[in-house]
């Protein structure tokens, strides 16, 4: 059964603090943190050059945020209508009260006073065709304030050129959004530099150095950042930051302090309430680490409590609180879209609509599209498919498409030969096998591999040719 970490809302009435900070970091290591990143590298247009590093940025941020709890959401080289899709994925994520951070490489323009983002497909001959084919900064700023959470914040590393610029400037204009921290790569008006090919521009390449400080302030971060880039750039290029933002401090890497995590005993013997209210109400809650049973309103000293929150059909949650006043407690459980048999995991809907290979862990769709894709529609095909809600689908390499592969022929499989090589517990829950698979996985120039699930074996076309799309994802989210 998966498991996941409870992120606990605490209300204290009358509480004793012993340790504040202790407290305060509890709550920091627990929020929940969500990332949209977006690297722009190869666009196809007569006024926009294609840049070198983009794309590079948006995976060194992807990386240091998923090792500081972010759930990331990443995409590359992404049309206007994925970009606004995955936005609206961000939003909704935003609004269950997530720390929110937003980052764009690529190229960014200013258009009489407003800030678009450009996606790689704009066709932007002049400037009205800017509002048509690109991405209001203003917009995606008023939606992510209006999610109501404690705090967002957007890194626009955008201010590559503006081709109608007929004078020195360039660049995106300055914004100050009330409630959210704004941070450009270079001043209102002015162009950062893309950096050398293969390495990280500029900006971000110092911006992560202080990111992986411990105990710097959100601000902090972001002032360090501007210096360094003012003066490696010889005096060129500066930061702009626009805070907002009022309320607790936020750290991407939390400060250490030995005396921090440690719970501190109280002399006295307070006792303490505990109410944990659970959906569904029939859930199970279960105190770990003492003897006694829990009911609602238990008395309890101070200190740690590991709690766990059981019931069939869904999520099992756990997690540990330290109590140290009244305290009330909200949980909802997540159903449980997997059933488990001896070697097959699907979903509970007809014939299933993901599998899981035992042998792997890999979780593949199982129902496919019956149309034919040539290979770069088949990867943004997977990129985006949703299924169950999980949106982190993509398309299987090589290596990973050939594990479902098996030495025997099934020959009353409803494949067009009459017979398929495919693991008979994944062939049993679909609706049609089919023969030919794209890959991820490139050969030469424009060439890429597929599996031959008729044949059991692999082999390589040019990238215009048409084959079926079966997507994977490494996990369940």
């Amino acid at each position: 059964m998966l498991k996941h970490l409870i992120i606990f809302t605490l209300l204290f009435t009358n509480t004793i603090f012993a340790n504040d900070k202790a407290l305060k970091r509890i709550s920091m290591e627990s929020e929940a943190r969500v990332a949209l990143i977006i690297g722009n590298n190869d666009y196809d247009s007569s006024t926009l050059t294609k840049l070198h590093n983009p794309i590079n940025d948006a995976r060194a941020i992807r990386k240091i945020l998923s090792q500081r709890n972010f759930e990331v959401i990443y995409i590359e080289d992404a049309s206007r209508r994925i970009m606004n899709k995955k936005l609206k994925l961000f939003y909704k994520k935003i609004r269950n009260g997530a720390v929110g951070f937003f980052y764009f490489s690529g190229h960014g323009l200013e258009i009489d006073g407003e800030n678009y983002l450009i996606p790689v497909d704009a066709k932007i001959e002049e400037k009205d065709d800017v509002d048509t084919d690109s991405i209001s900064v203003d917009s995606i700023l008023k939606k992510m304030q209006k999610a109501g959470n404690r705090l967002n914040i957007a890194v626009l590393d955008a201010c590559r050129n503006d081709p109608f610029s007929r004078g020195s400037g360039g660049g995106l204009a300055k914004v100050e959004p009330e409630g959210i921290f704004v941070a450009y790569a270079t001043s209102a008006g002015k162009v950062a530099s893309d950096g050398r090919q293969g390495t990280n521009g500029l900006f971000t390449k110092h911006l992560i150095k202080y990111m992986k400080q411990d105990g710097l302030g959100l601000y902090d971060v972001f002032k360090k950042t501007r210096a360094d880039v003012y003066m490696d750039s010889g005096k060129k290029q500066r930061p702009a930051i626009y805070d907002q933002v009022i309320g607790e401090e936020f750290f991407f890497t939390l400060p250490k302090d030995e005396h921090i995590n440690k719970v501190v005993s109280l002399k006295n013997s307070t006792y303490f309430s505990l109410n944990i209210n659970i959906t569904p109400r029939d859930a199970q809650v279960f105190i770990t680490n003492i003897k006694q049973k829990y009911y609602k309103g238990i008395k309890l000293q101070n200190g740690n409590y590991n709690i766990q929150v059981k019931r069939d059909g869904y999520l099992t949650k756990e997690g540990t609180i330290t109590l140290r006043g009244i305290t009330n407690i909200d949980i909802v459980l997540e159903k449980d879209e997997v059933i488990y048999s001896d070697k097959l995991h699907y979903s509970n809907q007809k014939f299933g609509k993901i599998w899981q290979d035992n042998d792997t862990g890999l979780i593949w769709q199982v129902n496919i599209d019956k149309k034919k894709y040539i290979w770069s529609m088949a990867k943004e095909y997977c990129e985006n498919l949703i299924i169950d809600e999980k949106n982190n689908w993509r398309l299987p390499n090589r290596k990973e498409l050939k594990t479902i592969l098996t030495n025997k022929s099934y020959k009353n499989a409803k494949s067009l030969n009459g017979k398929t090589y495919i693991k008979n517990s994944l062939l049993k829950s679909m609706n049609m096998p089919w023969q030919y698979f794209w890959s991820e996985t490139e050969y030469k120039d424009d060439f890429s591999w597929y599996v031959r699930f008729n044949y059991g074996s692999d082999n390589y076309n040019g990238k215009s040719s048409k084959y079926y799309v079966r997507c994977v994802v490494d996990k369940l989210r």
